[in-house]
């Protein structure tokens, strides 16, 4: 007697790379989004490892206070007129010095906000990938059409290399408060900012 047999079809061994709306949905941002961290740096690949540590990044809630974000775009030169910085936005390739210069200035916010609060956390597309200390407003400008906008002394707590490696994560501030806030917040991620703009508030629930 023949013996039996079943064929059985061989599962497709599952993607280690996404493509970009795959990524989008699973982390429940737009496709913009995502190529806006893969242009920015901060997020090398859609391997599936490093888009799932982005999806298990703890969420900032603020418990007291107010915390300011700042929110920029990926590198580019600058267009506003008078703007000295050589970049604007922020890049994981960018060297500390310009990634200050682009973050501390020049802002329309609520600069007493952002005094009070001491740090100004830069967040890409929603997580944080770099935290200045703040200690005052260093000049207010008058820019075109009547916009007045503020440059912070500032200096840099801590910055990412790449958000999906906590090894890259580097700490600069030797102020030990600040070296606590600036170790939470690097690759966590901020999403209940109150503000169209640039410049973010989220307070306390």
């Amino acid at each position: 007697m023949l013996p039996k047999i079943e064929l059985v079809r061989s599962e497709a061994a599952p993607a280690t790379v996404l493509s970009r709306s795959e990524a989008a949905s699973v982390l429940g941002v737009s496709v913009n989004t995502v190529a806006k961290l893969l242009d920015s740096g901060f997020l090398p690949g859609l391997n599936v490892a490093w888009v799932t540590a982005l999806l298990q990044a703890p969420q900032v809630r603020v418990t007291e206070g107010v915390l300011p974000v700042l929110r920029p775009g990926i590198p580019a030169v600058p267009s506003l007129e008078g703007d000295t910085r050589e970049l604007t936005g922020a890049g994981a390739r960018m060297a500390d010095a310009p990634f200050l210069e682009a973050s501390r200035q020049w802002w329309r916010c609520d600069a007493d906000a952002i005094v009070s609060a001491g740090v100004l956390p830069v967040a890409m597309a929603g997580w944080v990938v770099g935290v200045l200390t703040v200690h005052g407003v260093e000049e207010t400008r008058r820019f075109a059409r009547g916009e007045v906008r503020h440059s912070f002394t500032a200096e840099l707590a801590g910055r990412v290399g790449t958000l999906e490696d906590k090894r890259s994560y580097g700490l600069m501030t030797k102020d030990p408060v600040v070296a606590e806030l600036t170790v939470s917040l690097l690759g966590a991620r901020v999403q209940e900012a109150v503000s169209g703009g640039p410049i973010a508030y989220l307070t306390a629930a």
